[in-house]
């Protein structure tokens, strides 16, 4: 899958954002995980390249994914803790002992 596409699924993604369920949450998950290998895969590309400007073009790549990520994982965790804390308050479930 391509940057673009990994990057058009993520944007929808966190468009849905309080809104998420399990589902969407799952599938960031995987499109985070995605961005993460093909991170790995131009790291690993980036040190058999030998161009200047090939190597340029890949350090640019690399630095896009990173801020995605970075974007995609803040959101995720946020999903998360607010998922976690659902729970609780839909089951009607009170702390007063």
């Amino acid at each position: 899958m391509t940057n673009a596409k990994l990057f058009e699924k993520l944007g929808a993604l966190l468009e849905i954002g309080e809104d998420a369920d399990k589902k969407h949450i799952k599938k960031l998950r995987k499109v985070l995980q995605k961005l993460k290998k093909r991170q790995k895969e131009l790291v690993a590309a980036l040190e058999g390249t030998e161009g200047q400007h090939e190597r340029r073009k890949i350090e640019q790549e690399i630095e896009v994914l990173k801020l995605q990520r970075k974007k995609g994982v803040k959101v995720y965790k946020r999903l998360k803790q607010s998922q976690a804390t659902i729970p609780d308050v839909a089951q009607g479930e009170t702390h007063d002992g």
